[in-house]
């Protein structure tokens, strides 16, 4: 079964992300024909406003703990599994409301995995109880293959105070899956990341969109080049900024990438420059625009969120002067 996960409040988006259209199309509605596509036997909603995705012809179930995040929407949608018409289905993929450009074929390397595990499993619990795709070099959870034998522990994790959903699956028997690409799994929290954004005199891109000439690092490169004393440049919004962010990256907001050429310029004159956003889009844009510019800048798939899903280290706050 395939779920979509539609709870979050999409406060910093101003509108509800489910219901935006791209290619004259509502997100959620992308979702679930990426699922279906990857041939899920069925689909729901979990949680959004009922009676529009009704209207939309989506089936949909409220979200048990709307407002706590997105594990309790997986929690929800495993509870679904033993309802009538879905009690034969054992496994569950999910995926986000928000992702831009969902991607059938990124599904099925899930269900893959899935069946590369088949082979390990005994009498009674299965092999592994979670499957999940690494994409920009991190854990892409809200993209992940779920067990239904995951719901007890699921249940007790959060019923404990968990709802991170990185730290819940350090419960479970995991294995990953290598998935190529960043597109797949590139959310979008603004406005910024779905808008034509213009950078400069006719210079427009499609955030989130991939651009075949930008070149791309994960963050396993960028934690040699940093290493090495590579320059890293975030183009995100101040306040994102502030929240969570690589150690040592220089704000630059998109917006002021072209008065900003010449810091990059000189920067490329004496080491690696590497651009990062929140999962790759906005700075694809901007290193697409200095590339044409001849700035020597690399994009780093997954960006800041690939970075604080491994584990490494962040800062937060006003940057130190």
């Amino acid at each position: 079964m395939g779920a979509v996960l539609a709870g979050g409040a999409s406060s910093r988006m101003g509108t509800d992300k489910a219901f935006i259209e791209i290619e004259g199309e509502p997100m959620v509605v992308r979702a679930v024909g990426a699922l279906r596509a990857a041939g899920a036997e069925s689909t729901l909603v979990v949680g959004g406003d009922a009676a529009r995705l009704g209207a939309l012809g989506l089936d949909a179930v409220p979200d048990r703990y709307p407002g706590q995040g997105p594990l309790g929407g997986v929690i929800t949608a495993l509870g679904a599994l033993g309802s009538p018409g879905v009690c034969a289905i054992d496994v569950l993929v999910t995926l986000p409301c928000d992702v831009i450009s969902p991607d059938a074929a990124a599904i099925r390397c899930v269900l893959d995995g899935w069946a590369g595990t088949a082979g390990r499993a005994g009498a009674g619990a299965p092999a592994v109880g979670l499957v999940v795709p690494l994409g920009g070099g991190a854990p892409q959870w809200m993209h992940a293959g779920w067990h239904r034998s995951c719901l007890p522990r699921l249940s007790e994790a959060f019923a404990a105070g968990v709802r991170a959903p990185g730290e819940a699956a350090r419960l479970l028997r995991m294995v990953t899956v290598d998935v190529p690409g960043t597109g797949w799994f590139a959310d979008a929290d603004r406005p910024e990341d779905l808008s034509p954004t213009t950078i400069d005199n006719g210079h427009a891109a499609e955030a989130g969109m991939e651009v075949a000439d930008i070149p791309e690092i994960d963050i396993d490169e960028l934690e040699r080049r940093r290493a090495a004393g590579a320059a890293v440049f975030d183009v995100r919004e101040p306040d994102e900024y502030e929240e969570v962010r690589i150690p040592g990256a220089v704000l630059v907001p998109l917006a002021s990438v072209p008065d900003a050429v010449e810091e990059f310029r000189a920067a490329s004159q004496h080491t690696a420059v590497c651009v990062v956003c929140a999962v790759g889009g906005r700075s694809g844009q901007a290193v697409g625009f200095l590339r044409d510019r001849g700035v020597d800048a690399v994009n780093v798939a997954g960006g800041t969120k690939a970075w604080h899903q491994s584990g490494r280290p962040v800062d937060t706050g006003p940057a130190s002067t």
